[in-house]
């Protein structure tokens, strides 16, 4: 079988044996957002193309490859939702010489009623065997980080925080990227901005700080990225979480860390979940399906 978790940005693919080792894996930039209309077939093909066996077409996928712009549009199912129903949603595609499926995404909406989504994620939490627990938080850092709550062993409701998103764009888009094109490496500065995240003052104006901070000498450019990424973490971190949460981090453990650095400072205990989440939640529903 060949498990696929296709992203936004990035595409990672194995091809495991019958007993679900992996046997070889490939990643790369491909995204489904870089795919063209009817083009992920032979997007997909260009990538596993020398791992296709007749005795073995099976293909499992998760990820934006089933969002309305992706191959086919998996429909969202509405949380709480456990791994039957997530395994129900499962849908197959009409692909020549394959037998692919894609896992659907979830739904839910907050206290007001706005809606959020998330695809691929959910594979991630099936693949971590804290997902037996009634009510454990997990949260998920990247582009859109989600905090994800467990009810009685199901994925209760989410939170999405767009923070990897907007470190970008304040780096790319605002005065700030005249002082924070250093790339972030400086540990001491990440913690002042989770400290100054606590502190009194909105967001927007504790963001300008950072221009006036190199402004005035009292940080290097060298620093900024870094105290920018503690500014925003920090932020989110203290809004979505809280000191009574035991929050499972799923995800590069490089920026796992960032996050339990900054859940630290705020009295917050974490725990980073072994890699590969993805593909063992995607090999876990692989082998409950009727092929």
């Amino acid at each position: 079988m060949i498990a696929v978790n296709w992203g936004t940005s990035n595409f990672r693919a194995y091809k495991l044996g019958p007993q679900g080792n992996v046997e070889a894996e490939k990643s790369s930039g491909r995204g489904a957002v870089s795919v063209t209309a009817g083009g992920f077939q032979d997007a997909l093909m260009a990538e596993v193309l020398e791992w296709m066996d007749s005795r073995d077409n099976r293909i499992l996928m998760c990820g934006m490859v089933g969002a309305r712009r992706g191959w086919k549009e998996a429909p969202y199912l509405q949380v709480p939702a456990g791994f039957d129903q997530i395994l129900k949603g499962v849908i197959k595609l009409g692909a020549e010489g394959m037998d692919a499926r894609i896992v659907p995404g979830l739904i839910g909406f907050d206290s007001t009623g706005v809606p959020d989504v998330m695809r691929g994620e959910e594979t991630e939490i099936l693949g971590c065997s804290a997902e037996v627990g009634h009510n454990v938080h997990f949260c998920l850092p990247g582009t859109h980080t989600k905090w994800v709550r467990m009810e009685d062993g199901r994925i209760g409701s989410f939170a999405t925080s767009m923070t990897g998103d907007l470190f970008r764009a304040i780096r790319e888009s605002t005065i700030l990227r005249q002082c924070t094109q250093h790339e972030p490496s400086d540990e001491e500065a990440f913690l002042l901005g989770v400290a100054r995240s606590g502190q009194d003052g909105e967001l927007g104006h504790q963001l300008f700080g950072v221009r006036t901070l190199v402004l005035t000498g009292r940080m290097s450019e060298m620093s900024a990225s870094s105290y920018l990424s503690g500014l925003l973490i920090g932020n989110e971190v203290r809004n979505m979480a809280s000191r009574d949460d035991d929050v499972h981090l799923i995800g590069d453990v490089a920026l796992c860390t960032l996050y339990q650095k900054a859940m630290r400072e705020f009295g917050i205990v974490s725990t980073i979940e072994p890699e590969g989440a993805a593909l063992r939640g995607l090999l876990r529903i692989a082998r409950s399906l009727s092929w």
